[in-house]
């Protein structure tokens, strides 16, 4: 059988580059460090997804623009070849249809596709609802670090339900490494069983620890969890689908390694 060729293109969906504008980079040192490890480690293209409701109290879409062209400058002065593409991290409110449609909040690359977050503790009765009056306006919701939301630990079935619905879902690399807990990694590990993860993103912030770029091992540790095939599309495929406007593929999880005590606890 012959092996999958090298993937060439690596799109980091979620991150916080952009200097100082939110709790990203704080400064455009920081904001260098997080580019340049980011392509030492194989990334050619980064969203820059700061925070919505941090960038309209900061400025909007001015703000976002001036740190979008000063980021991307410092691409081209510094000769780091990756891509930077707009995007936004929606916090999931009941004003977010609204401010989607009026351009207020951005999509990814101008796709119809939406980073959405969730509250990180509290789970709000109107989530459903939002959800659904950011699809009927034709957008498609993508749901950040679902593995890092304690709801969703608590009721991981609930993110079953919502690809059902057709919204596609994003985790955290680092949660894969055990960076964010172990709860966090174990209900990555389930989600990941289940099929219902699309995508895998850096959401970076730093270029140190939990929070920093596309960590190293990354490809292996998920090759390890779901076999070679669903690892290159959580990787490679499905984040430059998603940023290109082209529908995502399934993931069929199939691990590659089973240990002495039984297979991996999907």
């Amino acid at each position: 059988m012959q092996a999958n060729p090298a993937p060439t293109t690596l799109v980091d969906l979620h991150s916080h580059v952009l200097p100082g504008l939110d709790d990203g980079a704080e400064d455009t040192e920081m904001a260098l460090a997080m580019l340049r490890l980011s392509a030492e480690r194989g990334v050619t293209s980064i969203v820059a997804t700061p925070h919505s409701q941090i960038v309209s109290d900061h400025g909007g879409l001015g703000a976002f623009n001036e740190r979008f062209d000063r980021t991307r400058a410092l691409l081209d002065e510094h000769s780091i070849p990756i891509e930077l593409l707009r995007g936004m991290e929606v916090r999931l409110l009941p004003d977010a249809p609204d401010l989607l449609s009026t351009g207020a909040y951005l999509t990814l690359n101008g796709t119809s596709t939406v980073l959405v977050e969730f509250d990180y503790t509290q789970w709000a009765t109107y989530s459903a609802e939002v959800l659904f009056d950011i699809a009927v306006r034709g957008y498609v919701p993508l749901l950040a670090h679902v593995e890092r939301i304690v709801p969703l630990q608590e009721q991981p079935e609930r993110v079953r339900q919502f690809v059902e619905i057709g919204y596609h879902t994003q985790i955290t690399a680092m949660s894969l490494l055990g960076g964010f807990g172990p709860k966090a990694q174990e209900t990555a590990l389930k989600l990941l069983g289940w099929g219902v993860v699309h995508s895998v993103a850096s959401d970076m912030h730093r270029a140190t620890g939990n929070r920093q770029p596309m960590p190293e091992g990354t490809l292996d540790r998920l090759t390890e969890i779901v076999g070679e095939d669903a690892a290159h599309l959580l990787l490679y495929t499905n984040p430059a689908a998603l940023v290109g406007g082209k529908p995502v593929s399934p993931v069929d999880p199939k691990p590659a390694k089973r240990r002495r005590w039984g297979f991996l606890p999907f």
